[in-house]
């Protein structure tokens, strides 16, 4: 006679199984995601290199480009991204503000402070402009610690990965870079005006304060474009 499992056998084994698929499915997810934004990031980044060295070979150096500060106007803002940025890159929409390209929100929140939505959106005196596919970004004058001796001509570049999809949390799908237009590179948030490195963007550090979820793109970079086991996802 064939033996067959017994109900309670098949229930047993099937509560184990979804055991296993409940523990096991959240770190799949997440290293998923993890590969997903690391390679998105890295596409967005060369995609602003090679527009960089497109408006050179149109515009001249970068060194010689209008030099704009952070009070310019809203007008004075997207005149120089028309002039600089937009013909090499492929903007499917400029937005005056984050609504107008489908947000939901002002601003970000940061793995600083997950559920504070209140960090670091697009100014009112920038546009924003959704490209290639899908990614929302703006650019932003940001010559901060700049002086008569040593001036600075450095633009804040924001990039959120998938939009206005969530999570919209900065170190997570939302990453800033400097563009600095006085030797044409491209670096991430506080490499150039304020000396940061790999080490500002730690759990421990990004606990202490949002600005640091900034500077994590310094350290997505110095780790070859991935999310290494110590980075501060979600902290």
């Amino acid at each position: 006679m064939k033996k067959a499992f017994t109900l309670a056998e098949v229930l047993i084994t099937i509560g184990i199984i979804g055991v296993v698929i409940a523990m096991t499915l959240p770190s799949l997810v997440t290293k998923y995601q993890k590969q997903q934004f690391a390679a998105q990031l890295k596409k967005a980044y060369s995609t602003f290199s090679q527009a960089l060295i497109l408006s050179q070979e149109f515009n001249g150096p970068s060194d010689t480009w209008l030099t704009l500060e952070p009070s310019s106007t809203y007008e004075e803002n997207l005149n120089y991204f028309k002039l600089y940025w937009e013909p090499y890159l492929k903007v499917l929409q400029v937005c005056e503000t984050m609504e107008d390209c489908g947000f939901k929100i002002h601003n970000y929140a940061s793995v600083s402070d997950l559920k504070n939505y209140s960090y670091f959106g697009q100014y009112t005196n920038v546009p924003g402009f959704i490209y290639g596919d899908g990614t929302y970004a703006y650019i932003r004058p940001y010559n901060t610690n700049s002086t008569a001796d040593n001036p600075k001509k450095v633009q804040l570049l924001s990039i959120d990965l998938n939009g206005p999809k969530n999570p919209n949390i900065i170190g997570i799908d939302v990453f800033q870079f400097e563009i600095d237009t006085s030797r044409g590179i491209i670096a991430g948030f506080g490499s150039f005006l304020y000396g940061r490195d790999a080490s500002f963007c730690t759990k421990e550090k990004v606990k202490k304060s949002n600005d640091y979820a900034r500077s994590c793109s310094i350290k997505v970079m110095s780790d070859g474009w991935e999310f290494k086991s110590d980075y501060p996802w979600y902290r």
